[in-house]
């Protein structure tokens, strides 16, 4: 028996810690490989270390909490994974903020010192989202967990550096990326925002010459800008500039410098003039445009946002920082008369969600990685039906970004995270190797000398991201693990890293492994307010989900979470009502093992079910409906229809087995106990793995095997008794109960109140007793005998008996009321200053009141007359 088993309310502040610590004390979540059982393994997504639980937790990682719960309870050899993420570029804002605060900075500091200072603030600040997973009760592999800087998963980093360097899918090119000029680092198209902001729009004539008052006109928002620019551009049909093609203007504001007109097909035609000024260097869609028309691609934007004339001529803005430029150079422009207009406008700006700075396209000299070659094989996948999307239309965005990718910018510039596997000699050879001492050993054979230095980039967390399903493994190291929980079972992600993480894994799983890394991919739903608001701080309305717990409980938040949940739907609209409803829930459980432990019989040993010639017609329609409900809730899990697990089990417990079979077991027969018992254990074994926690402490409080449900075995339905003619002959019962009820209230009679029913001499006794317990009602058998084909048959011979003496009183009442308003309405209408003084709709309405009144108090008067006053 579990501690407090008989407390009156079920309080999971007593329960959910306790049985967490039994639970990895006990290593239940602990698994070995075992090639005797198939594998079921999930990769748990790394959440940054930086990272504390919030909302979108509940709906992604507590479905793979519940598959792993599943399939370890189905005995194969489940496990699921953990881990976090260095998250590089978050870790480091949050380093740079504390030592600004204490007037340092990590160059004042010094490399090793400042990444002694990054691994101690990991190692204290690590540990918090894993207690905070723990108090949501999601049950991972602790032993297991791994974190993405750990020895061996840097070890994993280089050698598929290294690896795919010498097979030339790695290389340095100068290429367009994003810079983050607060952060002083490349940044991935994931760490960007779209923000509106508030800016102008400039109108610039650029001249045929010096002296032109002729030109073409561009529309702008950057004239900082304009001194990179390599070519204007115009849509080959727009007739407005046909002419114009391959025509050159100057440059303004220094008119120095001739660029061509030209026509490419990318120009909108709507925006602006329709002609576009092209600076390869500083936008994404004008290097895209340089690179088919082969142009030069000079910077005038150094990575400290100054004005730079290293690539091209700037004249006096050399050495001013870029903001202080856009205006001078403007004001330059305006002054040579070829500044048409100047008006306010508002456009999507992209902001670094880390550091909160616009984001400048640069060309810059980085390290990247060709895409093209390994997206072929991934998109192969895909097409053969190896991999699949839950739900499918995320296949589409997977295939498109394959069918688009662009070679990946890996480098970044901060010093947290895993340094380039890259070494330079004094005359800037590179050498590219797995460690100093190999890159030595190449030094020394190729350069005849050892003297390096080390590139003092890192990569892109999203490359060690990338490598998670095998490197968590163990590999390059042939372990067991790896042997034989790779490739794993299923992915459960957000659709908004499909194509910067899923790909990526399933590329390089691919690559290294020769297999994709996981057959299924489950993209879990966003969440959203209840009234569809992303949610924020600046909003109000993000809520935490360890509020939640501390409000509801943890099998109450993830109940509520799981029953928002829809597999076709991608807005989960959390409404903080179905926690409550779940806390209810609970307590409906608890309710109904305490019941079971109050029947003075005693509970029999588990899974023990009496003969079934002995069993009752509500035993027979509860144990048919288990066995529905294990089919069901089986089948949903397997299609990851979480919403419909819940549901089901919902409906189950709640409404059949708590509202209905509970209260026929208060019916005292030899079957209840044994019925009741073996129930509550299978429908505690169904709910375990969305509700750990009270259904562990339920099932250990009643008769059990094994140390604890988490090991205990998924309900199988081949071994619960079924009989569809005894659950059928139960459900008419339910029906016409239900009929009787409604029957009742619209009386206004209480629901307990009994009523007379009339049934034929011969209606059966199983069922009489139900219907008299259950309605409730006084069950006289005083109609004639009748013979029926079907069990349902019987409730059509059944009558009501008017409940006279409670009509009787209501109708007393009702005539009482009804007498006083028509003598009020009578008498207002009598009163002829205000019949003379009011509108003729108010006297209308009133005469109208009155009637009506006067129509219900001649059926009241009738019906008292027919029932006998």
């Amino acid at each position: 028996m579990s501690d407090g088993a008989q407390n009156k309310a079920y309080d999971p502040k007593s329960v959910e810690q306790r049985h967490y610590e039994r639970w990895e004390k006990a290593a239940l979540l602990h698994e070995e490989p075992d090639p005797a059982r198939p594998p079921y393994i999930v990769c748990m997504p790394p959440p940054n270390v930086t990272a504390r639980a919030h909302i979108g937790h509940g709906s992604t990682y507590t479905p793979q909490d519940v598959l792993v719960r599943y399939h370890r309870m189905l005995g194969e050899n489940a496990d699921w994974l953990p881990g976090t993420d260095h998250a590089a570029i978050a870790t480091e804002a949050v380093l740079i903020r504390q030592l600004a605060a204490e007037g340092k900075s990590r160059e004042s500091l010094g490399r090793e010192a400042y990444l002694q200072l990054a691994w101690e603030w990991s190692r204290q600040t690590g540990g918090t989202i894993d207690e905070q997973f723990r108090r949501l009760g999601f049950g991972p592999d602790w032993q297991r967990s791994r974190f993405t800087m750990d020895d061996t998963m840097s070890a994993a980093v280089n050698k598929v550096f290294v690896q795919l360097y010498r097979e030339g899918l790695v290389y340095r090119g100068k290429r367009l990326i994003n810079w983050d000029p607060k952060s002083k680092s490349t940044i991935s198209d994931a760490e960007i925002d779209h923000e509106e902001r508030d800016t102008y729009l400039w109108r610039v004539r650029y001249p045929f010459s010096k002296n032109s008052k002729d030109g073409i006109e561009i529309a702008t928002t950057r004239p900082e800008t304009i001194l990179a620019d390599v070519a204007i551009a115009v849509h080959p049909d727009d007739e407005r500039y046909k002419a114009l093609i391959g025509q050159t203007v100057l440059v303004p504001p220094l008119l120095e410098r001739a660029i061509p007109i030209i026509a490419d097909a990318v120009v909108d035609r709507e925006f602006g003039t329709g002609a576009v000024k092209v600076t390869p260097a500083h936008d994404a869609t004008d290097y895209e445009i340089g690179q088919r028309h082969k142009f030069e691609m000079p910077s005038v934007i150094d990575p400290q946002s100054i004005i730079t004339g290293e690539d091209v001529a700037v004249g006096r803005f050399a050495g001013m920082d870029s903001s202080a430029a856009r205006d001078a150079i403007a004001n330059d422009i305006d002054a040579l008369g070829l500044l048409i207009e100047k008006k306010p406008y508002t456009h999507k700006a992209a902001i670094s969600e880390r550091s909160g700075a616009i984001v400048e396209p640069m060309l810059s000299l980085q390290w990247f990685v060709s895409m093209k070659p390994l997206a072929g094989p991934a998109l192969g996948a895909y097409h053969e039906g190896r991999i699949r999307f839950v739900p499918e239309r995320y296949g589409r965005t997977y295939e498109q970004w394959l069918q688009n990718i662009r070679d990946w910018n890996i480098s970044r510039q901060v010093w947290w995270g895993h340094q380039l596997p890259v070494w330079y000699t004094p005359g800037d050879d590179v050498i590219v190797a797995e460690t100093e001492e190999e890159a030595q050993s190449i030094a020394r054979e190729r350069f005849g000398g050892a003297q390096l230095r080390r590139d003092s980039d890192t990569l892109d967390t999203w490359f060690s991201s990338g490598l998670w399903p095998f490197s968590i493994l163990g590999w390059p190291e042939k372990t067991s693990e790896l042997e034989h929980w790779y490739p794993s079972s299923v992915l459960v992600t957000g659709w908004e890293i499909i194509f910067l993480w899923v790909a990526r894994m399933v590329m390089l799983g691919l690559k290294f492994m020769g297999e994709v890394p996981f057959p299924d991919v489950f993209i879990a739903p966003l969440v959203f307010d209840a009234q569809g608001r992303k949610m924020s701080k600046s909003l109000g309305n993000a809520i935490d989900p360890l509020d939640m717990v501390e409000k509801y409980g943890a099998d109450a938040f993830r109940m509520g979470m799981m029953r928002q949940m829809r597999l076709e739907g991608q807005e989960l609209r959390f409404q903080e009502s179905r926690c409550e409803e779940a806390r209810n829930f609970n307590n409906k459980i608890w309710n109904a093992k305490n019941f079971a432990l109050s029947l003075h019989e005693g509970l029999p040993g588990a899974l023990h079910l009496p003969a079934s010639d002995t069993l009752s017609l509500a035993d027979k329609w509860i144990l048919t409906r288990l066995a529905d409900t294990v089919i069901a809730t089986s089948g949903a899990l397997n299609g990851y229809d979480f919403g419909t697990v819940a549901e089901t089990l919902w409906k189950f417990i709640w409404y059949e087995l708590c509202d209905w079979y509970i209260e026929a077991a208060k019916i005292k027969t030899e079957s209840r106990a044994a019925v009741l018992s073996f129930v509550l254990n299978h429908a505690m074994r169904l709910l375990h793995p969305l509700a750990p926690f009270i259904t562990e402490e339920v099932w250990l409080s009643l008769p059990h095997d094994g140390l604890s449900i988490v090991t205990a075995a998924w309900p199988d339905e081949a071994e619960i008794p079924v009989d569809r003619e005894a659950a059928a002959a139960f459900s008419s019962i339910q029906t016409y109960l239900e009929t009787l009820r409604e029957y009742k209230a619209s009386l206004g009679m209480p629901a307990r109140a009994k009523i007379e029913v009339r049934a034929p001499t011969n209606f059966p006794e199983d069922a009489a007793v139900l219907v008299e317990a259950l309605g409730p009602c006084e069950l006289a058998r005083s109609l004639p005998a009748r013979e029926t084909a079907h069990f349902s048959e019987w409730f059509s011979c059944l009558e009501i008996a008017a409940p006279k003496d409670f009509l009787r009183e209501r109708y007393a009442k009702d005539r009482t009321r009804l007498l006083a308003e028509t003598e009020r309405f009578r008498r207002k209408l009598e009163d002829e200053k205000f019949v003379g003084k009011a509108p003729a709709a108010v006297v209308d309405k009133e005469r109208e009141k009155l009637n009506t009144a006067a129509a219900e108090l001649s059926r009241v008067e009738a019906a008292l007359k027919e029932i006998g006053e």
